[in-house]
């Protein structure tokens, strides 16, 4: 008998039918093993080790690349602008206005619900972590909050990475849906090697924002289709 429920329970999370399936047990995983990763590279950072040295030897030679590389560096510095906290927060507002001019409420209060949730995320392992800015930035950096993980690849992970998926929900075409998820990848790296070249945060600040956002916005994406599948298991019920 109890074989039987535990076969059970197993089946389901593993069927794609399930509202509570598949999709949910690989987004959990996903979780779990990105806050593992980021719980791993967070206390490499705290004091000195072989990651901590690795990050300086890649600023420092990035800073020497930069200075005598000037177009280089202020191509980056207008993708690191585009994940700045202004220009994240027009995207916020525009993506909400127009997903309430369609009635799509679910999408709307998550998306306000993943950004502004990961805005707090990102400044509350800042204020935990500690770990100070680099002492090699570039001179248009003017951030004065810790470095621990990267605001900007946070953002930018969780801002596109969502975005990306609402466009799957609404793109029909394959080739247009694998132009969106190409297109929010390229983003989201280049802003954050953006601020690894400009100084503004070591590599291992960056990997840590991508990997904490990678969990926060698999959590997010669990809960739409938990919500969207459910909704078709009622519909056939009842059909």
């Amino acid at each position: 008998m109890i074989r039987r429920d535990v076969s059970g329970f197993i089946a389901r999370r593993l069927s794609s039918e399930e509202y509570l399936g598949l999709h949910l047990t690989i987004g959990l995983l996903v979780c779990l093993l990105l806050v593992g990763a980021f719980g791993l590279l967070a206390r490499a950072v705290v004091g000195e080790s072989a990651l901590t040295e690795f990050d300086r030897r890649i600023g420092l030679a990035l800073k020497e690349h930069r200075d005598q590389h000037e177009q280089v560096k202020h191509t980056l510095i207008v993708f690191t602008e585009i994940g700045s906290p202004e220009a994240m927060t027009v995207l916020t507002v525009l993506v909400a206005l127009a997903l309430l001019m369609r009635r799509r409420w679910l999408l709307a209060l998550v998306w306000l619900f993943a950004v502004i949730g990961g805005a707090l995320l990102n400044q509350g392992l800042k204020t935990v972590i500690g770990r100070p800015r680099p002492d090699f930035r570039d001179d248009i950096i003017h951030e004065t909050t810790n470095s621990f993980p990267s605001g900007h690849s946070m953002g930018a992970v969780i801002g596109f990475g969502l975005l990306a998926y609402f466009l799957l929900l609404a793109l029909p075409e394959r080739r247009e849906k694998i132009a969106v998820v190409v297109l929010a990848v390229a983003l989201a790296l280049t802003i954050g090697f953006s601020r690894v070249y400009l100084g503004a945060h070591y590599f291992s600040d960056v990997v840590a924002g991508y990997a904490v956002a990678g969990a926060w916005l698999s959590v997010c994406i669990s809960a739409i289709e938990v919500v969207r599948r459910r909704a078709r298991h009622r519909q056939r019920k009842v059909g």
